[in-house]
This record gives C-alpha cells, structure tokens and sequence, in this order.
C-alpha cells in the first residue's frame, strides 16, 4: 500500500511538472520561434497591431512611426496639446474633426501620411534618405514652412543645406526642442529597430 502511494504521488509530482501553470505559455520549440521571441520582446502598446497595419498599408516601418507616437503622446490616445493637437500623433489639423481624430486607426492614417508625405518633399533636398527623414521629423514637429524658411537661409549662407545637423546647428539656438525631438525619435526609434 505503501508504495502505491509513492508510486502515485511521483507520478503526480512528475504530471504538475510537465504541465506549465496557468498563464504561462511553455518555451518554444524551434530555434527560430526563440529568436523571434527575444527579437520581440513585450509589446509597445495596446496600439501595436493598428501601428502594424498602418505601416504596412503605406509602406512605412512600423517601428518609425511607433517612436513618433511615443514621443507625442506616450501612446495615450487621449492627449491633447495646449495648441489643440490631438490623439496618438498629436493632430493639429482643421481638416478633421477632434472625434475623427481620436479614433486610434484615423489618427495614425493621417499622422503617417503626412509623416511619408514630409519624407518624400525633404528628399528633394537632402543628401540621403536618413536626412530626408531628420528633415520630415523636424518638420511634423516644427512645421513644414518653418524648416523651408531654415533651408533657405542655410543656402543663403553659404553652407550645406542638404544635412539636418548643419541647418539645425546653423539657424536654429542650441538646445532647441525640434533639435532635440529629432535626435529623441531616432534613438527611439533606433532601439525599437533593435529589439524589435
């Protein structure tokens, strides 16, 4: 009788090993599914699948557009700027409406385009397309005429316009915030590209 119950109790103890708790998913399998999981690492945020999407709909990296969103609003759907800028990219548009825009899919659709547009009409410009982006990234953040203008005046002085860091260094106070939102969005965006 007695080893029955031994036997029965290491069979029990050998079964709740093998089966993972509740809420846990066992390892996986492959190589490949390994490395995907440490590639991947936790989600973002509740947003990562419409972030994915977007991107995918436009052609666009969706780590990109995830380290904007995280530095206008910290992926808070809800934030407003006191300027009246609104949802995941912070919207400043009189062509939508403020519900329009903080409905998450919208305001990423919208916020991304224009991002691509800026890429696009900066390439034109810049050197390459790491400065075409520098450009776009300064100009969602301190508007397209306002970079134009700073371009402008780094030609008339003579130096390379063709490079963010000379404009910025050039025409723009040191320490200023769109310096600095540029620099903030490609080390998050950087560090996204690596862990993800």
């Amino acid at each position: 009788m007695k080893k029955r119950a031994l036997a029965y109790a290491a069979a029990l103890t050998l079964l709740l090993l093998l089966i993972p708790p509740k809420g846990r998913v066992p390892a996986a399998e492959s190589p490949e599914e390994i490395m995907a999981e440490e590639r991947s690492g936790e989600p973002l945020s509740a947003y990562d699948k419409v972030i994915k999407a977007t991107a995918d709909s436009l052609s666009m990296d969706w780590r990109l557009i995830a380290a904007v969103v995280y530095h206008e609003s910290r992926f808070h759907n809800e934030a407003q700027s006191a300027r009246g800028a609104v949802g995941l990219m912070q919207i400043l548009s009189s062509r939508y409406s403020e519900e329009y825009l903080l409905v998450p899919e919208n305001n990423l659709r919208v916020g991304s385009r224009y991002l691509k547009r800026l890429q696009k009409m900066y390439s034109a410009v810049a050197a390459n397309p790491t400065e075409s982006l520098k450009f776009a990234l300064a100009a969602y953040n301190f508007g397209e005429g306002k970079v134009w203008r700073l371009i402008k005046k780094t030609q008339e002085a003579g130096e390379d316009a063709s490079r963010w860091d000379t404009v910025a260094a050039t025409q723009l106070p040191k320490g200023h915030h769109t310096i600095s939102y540029v620099e903030k969005v490609l080390d998050t965006y950087s560090d996204y590209y690596r862990r993800y």
